[in-house]
């Protein structure tokens, strides 16, 4: 491709033919080895209808022009007609563009183009019909260049224009920011002048290269060199005229006519672009050829083509089209399809992953074959690996059940063992099996082609499936389900179950309430049941918050709310707490006989049978219960047939009815229990078994069974479709939920009801608070009750007020009101006391009968001028303003007025102000203050304060300042704390003695040294120690990388170090390494039989060596011992002494050869070089002073110094020479001194006698070692003492900092000390000590002194009259020996008060007594509820007589059998035995009133007590009660065999009589068990009433202190509550029982109900024994009445005692306080 540009530049520059020649391809072999291209010519020959300009003269009419100067012809102006073409000789004045193409012919001078006038921006334009490669343009111009123009290309047809080259005579201006150059790049586009000078002005050229031949080209085949050659259109835009400025200066038209652009010839070199693929170029299709043209369609080679031969030939598209480059043709390579294709295209993708090999990939494969190359078959069809890959019929088609097989019935196209590929192989589907991929697999049904799998599963749950299996069929896909499991994939439950599980039968059963669910069909996912209204729970066994399931007894009328017949009456009943109501609602209506009740029932829910209850209570005024009662049924209208109760006759509603009889719905009209199922039976079974309806006859349910409550939960659900809202009333109740079984509401206070929506009788004012008790007074008011809105009680006759509890105004005295007696002062008094209120006339009192506070005088005579009450005269009267006196009286004997001042004043008027107060009440609004003094002054002190001003003057308590309310210096706080600072930690400063120093006056905080703190300065700072110093503390200092932490001892200052570093502030290794700790510790490795201490040298490591031992680790014999190591023996004693003579000559001869050294290291000169340069010197200054010429006397005296001290010098030279000679005198004699010691040693140890030595020397080693081994075996004397040795250095070191810092305590101690005894004056210390004076002589001085000594020679200091120490002392110490007398009868005589009180055992039997009376409490409770039980007993026995005479089955014969066995019983006492023995319970009640004697039991009461306890516990009958409740559980079943075999009436009357003579003997024993208990009881009694008579002593000694028995009232309280809960747990128990035991009985009695008639006789006997009973039970409830007062009578007594206990107390204080005063001496 560069060729063409090359030749034209070989014409053009020399220097661009070499660059050329390099790159030129070789023309001799054309395209076949390398690139070619066409040859270069001018684009503009034959191409004139594509070149245009913008602007051409003449080319509408004529047009005139001129020249600038013109020296050949006269003529200077012309015509331009270019409306026809340019012809030499017709037509030689147009000047067309076409008229610029190069031809060289005669007239190329003559012919040109021309624009119009004046017009300065012109363009030239060539559009080509291809790409051409472009490679310069000569322009030559017939007149001025152009000032500026542009050269612009487009290389896609003129869509968009890029600039080749600026051109401007001024490039700044005229295109501002287009860089002028020097060219960097080709393609570099700049600004250049060059061609834009004014000059020539005729035949100027320009000239544009697209390659610059400047500019170096690496790769002229690169993409951006061929974009830069690459065009389809050219452009030259002209954009300014060069003018003469004459046009500036005149703008006629004349002037414009000789400025324009003309050109003579155009050249735009280049060639036809075929990218290095065609040697020659050929005419385009329409495009006319002529000589010289340059044609636009390439002659590809290289299997290419197009236009431009960018493209690779048709099936040669195996490798991408490139441009070809030099002997690299590029040629595109045929694609390889093996014969089934001849067609293909490129990928790019395909050649990159080929590694660029190969992109081609052929198109359109035939014989069934696909891939690049077609070299794979197509999808159903296989290899056969028996035929060419040319073959037609390679492929062959698959054989797969297209339902089955993957992607259609593909199979495997080929062999790929790698890839587990077969051809012809069948790719089943997952689910899909066998060889044609024809079959389901196992588990798996329902082959189909539209199933991704092949085959479904079986989706059988194995929850439903038989065995847990999947398989199913494998054609219809059904499973095999479980027993209750259904559906197509056992996933479903039959009806009425749910939750599928792995259970046998695989469901459950719903279970749904029968009545809370409105069926038995549930969820199959959640078991939810499908709940009628209101309900909740999967089972719809719940009700919704604020909703209820009704109790049987639901739907009550109250008695008192009906229409009452005559001689009826309302009785309403307030609740007692703690015992439970037998009534509803508020009260009863009384009803005598013959009386009727009319009730309005009108809310019946559901239609159905109820049976009718009618709760009564028996009166005292009548004996028997009532005997029939008539019921009538008044309906409002006619029934009709279709409804449950359609068959109801006339009749039915007139019933004589036996009591009880009840009104709750009938279970046995109910289709829950009539249904005839399985399930309805077994609910009426249940219902029937366990007694359900028995509940609902009493007012006080029973706790129901959770049977029973499941059922009635039901019923309520069926009766009421649902549950019932709650409607609690939202005053009366707490919350809007009520209780879910009956719907009662949380009622507040005295508030009843349902709904809590009434107030309770006795109560008043429902409200928000519930109700407020009426409280009306029994005494005046009719009844309890009062108005239900205003809380007015009924008042009788006489009473008045609210609760009628008072009297008429102007009386007292409730209920025997009295006129209130006022002596005329008052009109009303007090309604209790009758105490005047609000008396008048200065009066007060009870009855006004004295003078209010302030007055004088006697009211009572009357308000006469001299008897009414006066104002005080203190000083004025009490509204003066200057009253100050609390009350007044007049003397009777002088009728003076005597004030009584109030508190702060003083004077017979009250006038002045008492000592402590301070003011001036004689002036008006003057008063008296008290002193503001602190508290700190004597208020008895007229002087302690200013009377007037209020000045403290007399501060106590170590206070000061104006008000006393500043310490002393040296006191804080409030004064009575003296400063106690830490003379170590507080400033030196503060301090006037060790021990005093000033704090702050308010806290007492001292003022601390540095890094001290504390109140008194007594530690150090966190992270500080050395308190001990007195300048402070000083900082830990621990490392902070090898410390745990930063804090230290505060005392020793030693860190806490981490593990394997030790020292102080653990900088050091720690104990037993050496080494930097900043780089590495080692352990000390020492031999331990050779070392003093584990510890080596921190720095060098080298051990620390016992005698004898040396060494690093210690671990040779030193020198001067022998022998092998441990083992070193000392050597013989002249060792030493040889060895000192050796060791001294060592060193001498060390100290020589040290010598020496020096002088051979620095010559013999080097040592007396400094004396040589002294001489020169001296010599020096000798010369010189020779040399001056004047020479004075000075002069000739330090000349004759010098020379004296020159010969000095000589001499010192020679005495050198003779050092030397010495040297080498000394080293002779070392060596004689060596020879002679050697001599030496030879003749003082001949042979013999060395061996004498030795031998003497092994006998001391052997002497030696048993010596050491005596010592060394452990454990021995020795080891033994090394051990302590250790012990006490530990505990030494250990304590060594404690000792040193109390040491230096101590030591400044004792130097303050000794300086406070330098300033002490002796003579003051003998009169301070032995109370004399201190110079008097020993002789004259009674009290002696210091120094001074009796006639005995004993020291004499002090005596009698002497005031000193000493005898201060003396008589302290005798004071003392006294007191200690005194206090030891003291004490002696209390133990003897306490060994005979036992005070100190008072309290431990006191409650031991007190536990004993509980007990005794409880057993009397618990024989009271024996008694209560066995009366329930008796009755329910009475009851079943009843219902089995009742009985219809019931013959004579057992009816008289079962009459005898009744008359046969009695109580086990008389009436009169009865009485007896409760007039015993009595007295020994009543010996329960000398309680104080119980509280003193000795401990032989506490073992009777323990032989109590173990006496009651034998008598407990537990084991007896089991044996009543498993005989009632054989009873319970064979009355359930007497039910089935009821047929047999004579066999059930006798089980029934069995039954009952068991029952009978199981009373007797209950009432067997109560006697024995009675028994103890009495016992406990008598033992009682013993300690009571013994404890009366004590009791009577004590009695003078019970004032202080006030503490013991919450005890007692406590007590009381205890017992009261005690007796509540053991009633809440016996209940229990007797339900269960009720129950028994009712179970027993359950087939005899209707034998009523019979037993008149019989009911009436039982009747009397039962009011007996209940009379026995009255008297026994009076006895625990007495029981309980004696009780509270306890209580008090056990208050006393506990007093005088506190007051023992006191008294030993007061003595333990005194015996310290005694011994302290304070």
């Amino acid at each position: 491709m560069l060729f063409p540009v090359l030749n034209l530049l070989s014409f053009l520059a020399s220097p661009a033919l070499a660059y050329a020649t390099a790159r030129e391809p070789d023309h001799a072999h054309g395209c076949t080895h390398g690139s070619c291209y066409p040859a270069t010519g001018d684009l503009l020959v034959g191409r004139e209808k594509s070149l245009k300009a913008s602007s051409t003269c003449g080319s509408r009419k004529k047009d005139p022009y001129c020249i600038v100067s013109h020296l050949q012809d006269e003529k200077k102006c012309f015509q331009c007609d270019s409306r026809r073409p340019y012809d030499p000789v017709y037509n030689t004045i147009s000047h067309r563009i076409e008229n610029v193409i190069t031809t060289f012919k005669p007239h190329r001078k003559k012919s040109w183009w021309q624009s119009e006038n004046g017009k300065p921006d012109v363009f030239i334009q060539l559009d080509l019909e291809a790409e051409f490669h472009f490679t310069h343009l000569i322009m030559i111009f017939k007149t001025f260049r152009p000032a500026a123009m542009v050269i612009e290309r487009s290389a896609d047809f003129g869509r968009n224009w890029q600039v080749y080259r600026y051109f401007a005579y001024d490039c700044a201006s005229v295109f501002p920011g287009v860089s002028k150059g020097p060219l960097r790049k080709v393609d570099d586009v700049i600004c250049e002048s060059r061609y834009s000078d004014i000059e020539p002005s005729t035949e100027g050229e320009a000239i544009y290269r697209v390659l610059d031949p400047a500019i170096h080209i690496e790769d002229p085949y690169s993409p951006n060199i061929q974009n830069q050659l690459k065009i389809t259109n050219l452009r030259v835009n002209f954009t300014k005229l060069h003018t003469l400025g004459d046009n500036l200066l005149d703008s006629r038209v004349e002037i414009k006519e000789k400025y324009y652009y003309a050109m003579y010839e155009l050249v735009v070199r280049g060639n036809c672009f075929c990218y290095g693929h065609a040697s020659e170029c050929a005419p385009i299709d329409g495009i006319k050829d002529e000589e010289g043209m340059v044609h636009g369609r390439c002659v590809c080679k290289h299997n290419t083509k197009g236009l431009n031969c960018e493209l690779c030939d048709d099936f040669h598209s195996d490798m991408p089209w490139r441009p070809a480059e030099g002997r690299n043709t590029n040629a595109c390579k045929k694609c390889n399809c093996n014969g089934h294709s001849n067609q293909c295209h490129f990928d790019m993708a395909v050649y990159l992953a080929t590694g660029n090999a190969a992109g081609g990939v052929c198109d359109h494969c035939l014989h069934n074959t696909m891939g690049r190359n077609c070299e794979m078959c197509k999808p159903f069809y296989y290899k056969d690996l028996s035929r060419d890959i040319r073959d037609p019929g390679v492929c062959t088609a698959c054989d797969c059940d297209p339902d089955g097989s993957l992607n259609g019935g593909i199979c495997d196209g080929h062999d790929e063992p790698s890839l587990g590929m077969i051809a012809g192989q069948c790719r089943c589907k997952d689910h899909v099996e066998g060889h044609r991929c024809d079959k389901c697999k196992s588990g798996f049904f329902g082959l189909s082609a539209a199933n991704p799998r092949g085959c479904q599963p079986c989706q059988c749950d194995p929850r439903g499936t038989v065995s847990e299996s999947p398989k199913c069929d494998p054609v219809s896909g059904d499973c095999f389900c479980k027993r209750l499991v259904t559906g197509r994939s056992c996933d479903l439950c039959l009806p009425e179950h749910w939750a599928l599980s792995h259970d046998m039968n695989g469901c459950r059963d719903c279970d749904c309430d029968v009545g809370g669910a409105t069926d038995n069909h549930c969820s199959m996912e959640n078991g939810q049941c499908r709940c009628r209204s209101h309900m909740m729970g999967r089972q719809c066994t719940q009700v919704e918050s604020g909703w209820y399931f009704m109790a049987l007894d639901h739907y009550t009328y109250e008695a008192e709310l009906a229409i009452l017949g005559q001689g009826c009456s309302v009785e309403q009943r307030e609740h007692q707490p703690g015992r439970p109501a037998t009534w509803t609602g508020t009260g009863f209506a009384k009803v005598p006989e013959g009386s009727s009740l009319e009730f309005s029932i009108n809310n019946i829910p559901y239609s159905m049978e109820y049976d009718l209850l009618i709760r009564y209570e028996p009166q005292v005024s009548m004996p028997r219960d009532w005997g029939e009662v008539r019921v009538t049924i008044i309906r409002p209208g006619p029934i009709p047939t279709s409804s449950p109760c359609g068959n109801t006759i006339p009749a039915d509603d007139m019933l004589t009815v036996s009591l009880p009889i009840s009104l709750i719905p009938r279970y046995s009209s109910l289709e829950m229990f009539i249904g005839g199922d399985p399930a309805s039976i077994a609910r009426k079974q249940s219902y029937e078994r366990y007694r359900c309806h028995e509940g609902a006859k009493s007012v006080t349910r029973p706790q129901i069974s959770n049977v029973c409550a499941k059922l009635i939960t039901s019923m309520s659900a069926i009766i009421n479709h649902g549950a019932l809202p709650c409607l609690c009333d939202p005053q009366g109740s707490v919350s809007s939920v009520c209780d879910t079984h009956g719907g009662q509401c949380r009622c507040r206070p005295n508030v009843i009801g349902l709904r809590c929506d009434q107030c309770a009788p006795g109560t008043y004012g429902f409200g928000p608070a519930g109700c407020k008790a009426c409280e009306c007074n029994l005494e005046g008011a009719v009844t309890r009750s009062c108005d239900q809105l205003t809380g007015q009680c009924p008042c009788r006759p006489g009473a008045f007020g609210q609760r009628c509890d008072g009297c008429q105004a102007g009386h007292w005295g409730f209920p025997n009101c009295k006129r209130c007696l006022c002596n005329g002062h008052a009109e009303e008094c007090h309604q209790r006391t009758g105490a005047c209120l609000n008396c008048r006339d200065n009066t007060g009192g009870d009855k006004c009968d004295r003078c209010a506070n302030g007055y004088y005088g006697n009211p009572v005579l009357g308000t006469g001028m001299g008897n009414q009450c006066r104002a005080c005269p203190c000083p004025d009267g009490p509204n003066s303003g200057r009253h100050f006196a609390a009350s007044c009286y007049q003397d009777n004997r002088n009728r003076q007025v005597v004030c009584n001042c109030n508190q702060g004043y003083t004077g017979s008027r009250c006038e002045e102000c008492a000592p402590g107060y301070y003011g001036n009440p004689s002036q008006p609004g003057g008063r008296c203050q008290p002193c503001r003094c602190s508290n700190n002054i004597d208020m008895s002190d007229l002087d302690a304060c200013d009377r007037r001003t209020g000045e403290c003057k007399k501060c106590l308590y170590n206070t000061e300042g104006p008000d006393c309310g500043v310490c002393k210096s040296g006191y804080y706080g409030d004064a009575s704390r003296q400063c106690t600072c830490s003379f170590l930690g507080t400033e030196h400063t503060q301090c006037t003695a060790r021990d005093e120093c000033v704090c702050q006056r308010a806290t007492g905080q001292c003022q601390c040294l540095p890094n001290t703190i504390g109140l008194t300065c007594d530690h150090c700072k966190p992270n500080y120690w050395n308190l001990a110093s007195g300048r402070g503390c000083e900082a830990c200092g621990c490392d902070p990388n090898n410390a745990v932490n930063s804090a230290c001892n505060e005392f020793t200052g030693k860190c806490q170090c981490r593990d394997g570093f030790g020292g102080k502030t653990c900088t050091d290794c720690q104990e037993n390494y050496w080494g930097d700790p900043r780089i590495q510790c080692r352990v000390c490795d020492c031999d331990p039989r050779g070392i003093e201490t584990s510890q080596c040298d921190q720095k060098s490591g080298h051990c620390v060596c016992q005698q004898g031992v040396s060494g690093v680790r210690c671990d040779q014999c030193a020198r001067g011992f022998s022998g092998q190591f441990p083992n070193c023996q000392p050597c013989h004693q002249c060792f030493g002494d040889w060895d000192r003579v050796v060791q001294d000559l060592a060193v001498r001869t060390k100290t020589l050869s040290e010598r020496a050294q020096e002088i051979q290291t620095t010559g013999l000169t080097g040592a007396y070089e400094k004396a040589f340069r002294d001489l020169e010197k001296k010599l020096a200054q000798a010369q010189g002073i020779v040399n001056a010429r004047n020479t004075t006397a000075e002069a000739v005296s330090s000349l004759m110094e010098l020379i004296e001290d020159l010969r000095y010098k000589t001499y010192t030279q020679t005495l050198f020479t003779i050092n030397m000679t010495l040297l080498q005198f000394w080293s002779l004699t070392l060596n004689v001194v060596l020879n002679v010691l050697l001599l030496l040693f030879g003749t003082l140890f001949p042979p013999g006698a060395y061996d004498s030595i030795h031998s003497s020397y092994n006998k001391s080693r052997d002497a030696e070692r048993r010596a050491n081994q005596s010592t060394t075996t452990t454990p021995s004397t020795v080891s033994q003492s090394a051990d302590t040795r250790r012990k006490t250095e530990r505990l030494i070191s250990a304590k060594k900092d404690d000792f040193n810092r109390k040491n230096a305590a101590n030591k400044r101690a004792l130097g303050d000390l000794n300086a406070k005894a330098q300033t002490l004056d002796m003579k003051k210390i003998n009169e301070k000590v032995c109370g004399t004076p201190g110079d008097a002589p020993c002789a004259e001085s009674l009290c002696g002194g210091a120094g001074c000594r009796d006639d005995e020679g004993n020291r004499h200091c002090g005596g009698l009259n002497c005031n000193g120490a000493v005898a201060m002392a003396d008589n302290a110490l005798e004071r003392s020996k006294h007191a200690e007398k005194e206090l030891n009868k003291a004490m002696g005589e209390l133990s003897l008060i306490l060994r005979a009180s036992q005070v100190a055992d008072a309290k431990t039997k006191a409650e031991e007594a007190k536990s004993k009376a509980q007990a005794a409490l409880d057993k009397a409770t618990n024989t009271k509820n024996k008694v209560e039980r066995s009366n329930n007993d008796l009755r329910d026995l009475i009851k079943q007589i009843r219902d089995f005479l009742m009985q219809e089955g019931a013959d004579p014969d057992s009816i008289e059998t079962v009459a005898n066995r009744v008359l046969e019983l009695s109580i086990p006492a008389s009436p009169q035995q009865i009485r007896h023995l409760a007039e015993e319970i009595k007295d020994r009640v009543r010996s329960l009133s000398n309680v104080d004697a119980i509280l003193q039991q000795t401990q032989d009461d506490v073992r009777k007590a323990e032989q109590l306890l173990q006496e009651a516990k034998k008598a407990r009958c537990v084991n007896r009660a089991e044996g009543v409740k498993s005989t009632a559980e054989t009873v319970k079943q064979a009355l359930e065999d007497a039910k089935k075999a009821q047929a047999t009436a004579e066999k059930a009357i006798q089980r029934a009589r069995a039954d009952i003579g068991e029952t009978e003997a199981r009373l007797a024993q209950v009432l067997k068990c109560t006697s024995s208990s009675e028994h103890d009881l009495n016992d406990a009694m008598d033992r009682m009433g013993n300690l009571g008579r013994e404890i009366n002593a004590l009791k009577l000694k004590r009695a003078h202190n019970s004032v202080a028995a006030a503490r013991a009232e919450e005890t007692a309280t406590m007590a009381r509550d205890k017992a009261n809960e005690a007796k509540q747990i053991l009633d809440g128990e016996l209940m229990d029982k007797y339900h269960t035991v009720q129950e028994l009985v009712d179970t027993k009695a359950k087939t005899v109900q209707e034998a009523k008639k019979k037993a008149e006789r019989l009911r009436d006997e039982a009747k009397e024994l039962l009011k007996d009973a209940q009379n026995k039970l009255q008297r026994l409830a009076e006895l625990e009445k007495d029981y309980e007062e004696n009780q509270k009578t306890l209580e008090g007594k056990a208050q006393q005692l506990d007093g005088l206990e506190d007051k023992m107390k006191a008294i030993l204080n007061d003595i333990n306080k005194q015996i310290q005063i005694y011994n302290t001496c304070q």
